[in-house]
């Protein structure tokens, strides 16, 4: 079966997930504004997760907290700034497992080995894709129907970039159907998205909610989720295998990461905050638009 889970790093995490601690760990953070580097472009749910966790990761720890996004390579340039940063707690990655497991086989390395260079905090969620369709440019009402439309013209797919989750999609749902489309990539996810509303494209796995708005008002249609679980805020779209997808699964996982070298007790500090604000309900109501379940698993450290 072909599916691509959010196990980033497997190796690494395998034997290392586990619940927050209770206690309110000291803080071992040096003086100094606290960086999040954001491997992808501004605008898309990546960008919007880091943000909304920073914010109230400063407000917790008494610091400041910026997030930069070094777009490029597939996210190659962020992760090997952050691998090559000093591991004093200052900078970290917020980043999609694809940067760190998939793009490295695509693009240079970068100088870096992410299995070697980069180690979790934790592990922010995991992402579901939606199949979305321009209502205009695509009559299909099922994905059956879109398989019968690829073979009369091949279809055009938008991504935020070669390596990017929905590229990724896009490309296991070619391998497990006999789609015909062609891969149109995007400098980030928000000029995707206004190519697919506009109908220079016809069709892109996006996130729930940002195609929620655009389901309603009748610009796109959702076709089906990318994962073996429908999507608490489209439950009326089935799953790609309910829509007659055998074999097919894409999840991504999101991940805050440092340099290898740094501090055990700097990445439990992390941990124990970020998975406290996840507790938060406006957080969690905050993620599930970002098509982002809330589950929280944090590297343990010895």
């Amino acid at each position: 079966m072909l599916r691509m889970k959010s196990a980033v790093l497997i190796a690494t995490l395998a034997c290392g997930v586990a619940s927050a601690p209770a206690q309110e760990p000291t803080n071992p953070l040096p003086q100094g504004v606290v960086t999040f580097v954001v491997p992808l472009a501004a605008g898309g749910p990546l960008d919007a997760s880091a943000r909304m966790f920073g914010e109230r990761l400063g407000v917790r720890i008494n610091r400041t907290i910026v997030v930069e996004n070094k777009a490029g390579a597939g996210g190659n340039i962020g992760a090997s700034y952050v691998a090559r940063a000093k591991p004093d707690g200052l900078t970290w990655l917020y980043t999609v497992d694809s940067v760190l497991t998939v793009i490295p086989h695509i693009y240079d390395a970068q100088g870096f080995d992410p299995q070697k260079d980069l180690v979790p905090a934790g592990r922010l969620g995991h992402n579901l894709l939606v199949l979305g369709v321009n209502t205009r440019n695509v009559p299909s009402k099922t994905f059956a129907e879109l398989l019968e439309l690829s073979k009369v013209r091949p279809l055009s797919f938008a991504s935020a970039g070669i390596g990017a989750p929905g590229h990724l999609a896009f490309e296991y749902l070619r391998l497990a159907t006999s789609l015909k489309g062609d891969h149109v990539p995007y400098r980030g996810a928000a000029p995707a998205l206004q190519d697919l509303i506009g109908g220079s494209v016809d069709a892109a796995f996006v996130t729930g909610g940002v195609i929620l708005p655009h389901i309603a008002s009748g610009t796109l249609r959702a076709l089906a989720t990318s994962g073996s679980e429908r999507s608490s805020q489209l439950p009326d779209v089935p799953t790609a295998d309910e829509a007659g997808i055998r074999g097919f699964e894409a999840r991504f996982g999101n991940y805050l990461m440092i340099s290898a070298g740094s501090d055990p007790a700097i990445r439990k500090f992390m941990a124990h905050h970020m998975s406290e604000i996840m507790k938060d309900p406006d957080v969690k109501t905050k993620m599930l638009s970002l098509a982002t379940e809330p589950v929280f698993a944090r590297l343990r450290t010895h």
